[in-house]
């Protein structure tokens, strides 16, 4: 893939994970992460929306591992 190809996958993602419920959006975080790292090992300069996007995802899943922890 081009880079340009993956920064179009990425704002697709992009996309589907903001018009999905936060449950759903774990499910596309994978793919999207994949696709950064990608776009992060051709030197290029990822968009800040982009990265945005990843810091959100990465912030539900730790979020998440805390839901069902016990008080």
């Amino acid at each position: 893939m081009t880079t340009e190809q993956l920064i179009e996958r990425a704002c697709l993602l992009e996309q589907k994970i903001r018009a999905t419920p936060e449950l759903g959006r774990l499910d596309l975080q994978p793919e999207f992460i994949r696709v950064m790292n990608r776009l992060k090992a051709t030197g290029v300069q990822v968009p800040a929306h982009l990265k945005r996007t990843e810091q959100v995802l990465n912030d539900e899943m730790i979020e998440s591992q805390f839901d069902n922890m016990p008080v």
